[in-house]
């Protein structure tokens, strides 16, 4: 009788176990922040930011869609992808569909650097970073970041350095363009992005 009862609380313990390992690997959470973006007052496309949490660990994307007449038509897709894991970035992808061309850039961590090839308009940079990397412009979208935080512009393969201007409010240096982020209560409201012809903004929508 003590033999029965022993094997079958081992079998249920083997069982939980199997489970809750099942369930572990299978656990995801995914939240969703969504923008419009704004140029000299219209707004000319949208942006969804993900983050999803799962066992593997962190891994964000943003996806924008920008359309706009500009003495002719202006089209732009930006797709962005972030994998991190114990904190680490690991990956970074990012893809630009445009009128200008179609533009690919990687950012891979390779066992004690990160092997870069960053491409966009006019630009390329194959320069590797000795560093281990913690953030980047996609979680800025969903974490607040700290003044003096250093963090990797996915599409362009370049670290910045986080600047507080004021409370809540902090500026990041991309590719000699300044980008600012506003914060209320931890969460993003704004940015403002600057650019050679006009800057533009992305606004959070709240349904």
């Amino acid at each position: 009788m003590v033999s029965k009862v022993y094997k079958s609380v081992s079998f249920l313990l083997v069982l939980f176990s199997l489970l809750s390992g099942l369930s572990l690997n299978g656990f995801s959470q995914t939240k969703t922040n969504s923008y419009d973006i704004v140029l000299a007052g219209f707004t000319i496309g949208t942006m969804k930011a993900d983050k999803t949490t799962s066992a593997k660990g962190e891994d964000y994307q943003i996806h924008s869609n920008v359309e706009f007449w500009f003495f002719g038509k202006i089209h732009v897709e930006f797709l962005q992808k972030a994998h991190y894991a114990n904190g680490q970035l690991m990956k970074a992808t990012t893809n630009s569909d445009s009128n200008r061309g179609n533009f690919v850039t990687t950012v891979v961590w390779n066992k004690d650097h990160y092997d870069v090839d960053a491409n966009s308009y006019k630009f390329h940079n194959e320069e590797p970073i000795n560093r281990v990397i913690k953030g980047s412009t996609a979680r800025l979208y969903f974490h607040e970041p700290k003044p003096g935080d250093v963090l990797i512009s996915e599409n362009f393969g370049m670290l910045t350095t986080v600047r507080e201007i004021e409370k809540g409010v902090y500026e990041i240096d991309v590719n000699g363009s300044m980008n600012r982020f506003y914060y209320e209560g931890g969460v993003l409201q704004k940015v403002v992005l600057e650019n050679n012809i006009k800057n533009y903004s992305i606004k959070r929508r709240v349904d």
